[in-house]
């Protein structure tokens, strides 16, 4: 989870509403937080992952204001496009960019610390450590628009923190950031962010400018996102930009035209729409209720409301971008309402359940392989629809709409997870030892089919099929079943370093070596072995042995 510091005399300032640690804790939790820690005049804020908005004071303490009535939900107007961003020659691999500025700002210490927090917060828990999004801050008055994000072979600049100018091959080998997160670029395609006289703001996702930083002096802001989902990008471009907004009593926003294939203008800052009926509210939350209480519970959770009929249209702002449909908004409704006061009626249950057979299995499975001292992973059922087609698979179910690239089809095969979750931990462990148990979805006679599934993982220096084969075999002989090999010629396996694994003449998988071409196409650096193994088939044998 989330958690932030937060200065107690910063966010009453932006709550303009004297705050006391026992009132704030009261109010956080209503916020599906936590104070965790108190030391002086600063706290520890344990937050919910579903609101990124409240990641900083701005954003707290603003919400915390409006709850408490010292004030009402902000409004946002936008002038502009003032000038414009060219990401025509933006990197193939990390192609968009968008920026925002906001004006009149006054920033101290705590300020600053406060919008640094909530940019590495938003790296970490929504941008996928800056793979998937990146951040930047600048101080307007240090560059000249317009601005460009092209993609470079090598320059010259002073990174953020640091004296003297650097190669940007130099910030990847000499900086933190730059050994942390190089893998995010491609050598002789640096992505650049540069004003118009060819100053650079920043190496994105490595690292901002020294020269173009915000101070205690910057009056206005300017603001970038870069990386690969523009839906995603736009909602932290609009948490963002109403953050700093926080930090001005007449802000200024000011709208910047994206031009290259076409043309886009950002920040939107556009209010979520979402029409409710009372009676979903009620039959959810199994009580009665009037629209006016439901609408003046909706206002102290910062959300604008008005009474249309049966119905209550809600307004959510820009900056709530964990509202997507009437759901969320009920849920506001019922954190609002306080869950003390909503009385559970549970029916009495006619039926004792049991644990079911593939459940059961999986559990004695997980057992097994946490003995044996691998580790368990578990991943979401949508993954890269790019990566199941890049180790040769071609019967799963794509999304026709997705938010973000990662999540767009339905996994058919633990491998594209497994080698995703190599992939996005490689730079922080040197050998990896692991395992998921979890459903796949096939497509069969045009129908989705669930099945349950065991991967393995090894991921390091020296290992090889054989070390494979020995987890394989000790987990199938602790399950009492005996087997055999033959080969596995199949994706995304070397052929000659792969079997497929058979009991009683049924084969329920394959293990064996990653095919490096597979492995250096997904940017994974080590040799990296991967099984997959039918747990439904594994059951039904296990069955008739046991007969």
């Amino acid at each position: 989870m989330p958690t932030i510091e937060v200065s107690l005399r910063d966010l009453s300032s932006i709550a303009r509403v004297d705050l006391t640690i026992s009132r704030l804790r009261e109010v956080v939790e209503v916020l599906k937080g936590e104070v965790t820690e108190v030391k002086g005049d600063y706290a520890a804020i344990e937050l919910n992952y579903d609101r990124p908005d409240l990641f900083s004071a701005e954003g707290l303490g603003r919400a915390i204001g409006i709850y408490l009535g010292s004030r009402s939900i902000p409004q946002y107007s936008i002038n502009g496009p003032v000038t414009r961003l060219d990401i025509t020659k933006a990197p193939e691999y990390r192609p968009y960019a968008y920026m925002a500025i906001v004006r009149n700002v006054e920033l101290n210490d705590e300020a600053i610390r406060q919008l640094f927090q909530l940019q590495e917060i938003l790296h970490k828990d929504y941008g996928g450590d800056r793979r998937l999004v990146s951040i930047g801050l600048y101080d307007l008055d240090t560059v000249k628009p317009p601005f460009s994000y092209v993609a470079v072979k090598e320059a010259t600049y002073r990174p953020l923190g640091y004296s003297e100018s650097m190669t940007l091959t130099d910030v990847l080998k000499l900086t933190e950031k730059g050994r942390a997160y190089s893998s995010l670029v491609k050598p002789g395609e640096y992505p650049l962010l540069i004003d118009s006289e060819g100053r650079v703001l920043s190496f994105p996702p490595i690292l901002n400018g020294e020269e173009t930083k915000i101070t205690e002096s910057t009056r206005n802001v300017l603001i970038d996102v870069t990386g690969i989902e523009p839906g995603l990008m736009k909602h932290v471009l609009n948490i963002m930009v109403t953050s700093v907004a926080e930090r001005s009593r007449n802000p200024i926003i000011e709208s910047i035209e994206v031009t290259g294939n076409s043309s886009e203008i950002t920040p939107s800052l556009k209010w979520i729409k979402v029409n409710v009926k009372l009676r979903d509210v009620e039959d959810l939350l199994g009580i009665r209720l009037e629209a006016n209480t439901v609408i003046n519970v909706l206002t102290r959770m910062g959300l604008k409301a008005s009474i249309m009929g049966d119905s209550i249209d809600v307004l959510a702002p820009p900056y709530r971008i964990d509202v997507h449909s009437y759901v969320d908004v009920i849920e506001d409704v019922a954190i609002g309402l306080g869950y003390n006061n909503l009385e559970p009626n549970l029916p009495p249950s006619t039926h004792f359940g049991i644990k079911h057979p593939v459940e059961y299995l999986s559990g004695v499975i997980r057992d097994l392989l946490l003995g044996m001292g691998l580790q368990e992973v578990v991943n979401f059922n949508l993954t890269s629809d790019e990566v199941m087609r890049n180790i040769g698979l071609v019967n799963f179910i794509k999304l026709s709409n997705p938010k973000i690239r990662d999540y767009s089809a339905l996994r058919s095969s633990l491998i594209p997870s497994l080698l995703l979750t190599v992939k996005i931990n490689q730079r922080l462990v040197g050998k990896l030892e692991a395992f998921e148990v979890g459903d796949v979805i096939e497509l069969k006679d045009n129908e989705a089919v669930t099945s349950r599934r065991i991967g393995i993982l090894l991921m390091g220096d020296g290992y090889t099929l054989t070390d494979g084969l020995s987890i394989v075999k000790s987990l199938l002989r602790a399950l009492g079943m005996s087997i055999n090999l033959r080969k596995c010629s199949s994706k995304p396996f070397i052929p000659v370093r792969a079997v497929e694994v058979l009991v009683n003449d049924t084969s329920i998988g394959c293990i064996g070596e990653v095919d490096p071409e597979v492995l250096v196409n997904l940017g994974i650096e080590k040799p990296t072995v991967i099984g997959e193994l039918n747990i439904d088939l594994m059951l039904s044998i296990l069955k008739n042995i046991h007969q």
